[in-house]
């Protein structure tokens, strides 16, 4: 049992799984998103993540539910901007009363995010329960993963901001940890990896986003990928940019 899902049956990672995740990575090795998580993911140390380093990643990653994110994107295009127009020091700076409705009018003026009213609602709250007293624990929490650790600690991080952080759930929970560069086994299980996951057959059933809502169900299907990933000899997180990379060329292709 996982959850309110019920879960029974007897899967083995085979050799043709293995070759096409190998495959897959030999193809999609170049790429620029599969080289940044060799930088940034796999490289140690790493350096202390700051209140604003997180702040600005937790609003990216917030804005990216329900949204394309590709290259080019309105979300890619608000993620680099310098400086960030939701910096933490800009959002200190409003005035309490009308820091969600300013957040909600940057959001429309940059065009990112689904349910921008919903979005600055939550990063309003957030803010508030992080300046309150919320940053220590938080903070600590993915301070602890600075140096390479074991998947079982990248879990806790990952349930812990989503539990704590209104408007995050598992996959974008797992989304910020990738995004500040801590996590090598937790990934987003997101569209592309739930579409590469039932195309390929790689399990005996359809992984749906309804049922990965469920944080028990989201860590049933992360064991799975976590062991296909042993069995060829790589990370989650790579393979996850690699799956992203090669769904992105065949969207482009198709268009």
């Amino acid at each position: 049992m996982a959850g309110g899902y019920t879960v029974d049956f007897l899967w083995q990672v085979s050799e043709s799984d293995i070759a096409n995740v190998r495959s897959l990575l030999t193809t999609e090795q170049g790429h620029p998103w599969v080289k940044d998580r060799f930088d940034r993911n796999l490289h140690y140390p790493k350096a202390e993540i700051t209140r604003p380093y997180f702040w600005e990643v937790l609003v990216s990653m917030r804005c990216t539910t329900m949204a394309a994110s590709g290259e080019d994107s309105n979300v890619a295009n608000f993620q680099g901007l310098r400086p960030f127009p939701l910096s933490l020091e800009r959002v200190q700076a409003e005035p309490a009363g009308a820091r969600e409705q300013w957040m909600h009018f940057v959001l429309g003026e940059h065009k990112v995010g689904t349910h921008r009213m919903k979005i600055a609602s939550d990063l309003a709250w957030n803010f508030a329960m992080l300046e309150e007293d919320g940053w220590p624990a938080l903070l600590g929490k993915c301070n602890s993963l600075l140096l390479a650790s074991e998947p079982s600690a990248e879990r806790a991080g990952a349930d812990f901001l989503a539990s704590r952080l209104r408007g995050i759930g598992p996959k974008q929970a797992r989304n910020i940890l990738q995004g500040l560069g801590l996590a090598r086994f937790e990934i987003p299980i997101d569209r592309r990896v739930m579409r590469w996951l039932n195309d390929g057959n790689v399990l005996p059933f359809t992984v749906t986003a309804q049922a990965l809502s469920d944080p028990y169900y989201y860590h049933f299907i992360l064991d799975a990928i976590q062991e296909l990933c042993r069995k060829c000899g790589t990370y989650p997180c790579v393979l996850d940019a690699s799956i992203f990379s090669s769904l992105e060329k065949t969207n482009r292709a198709d268009a």
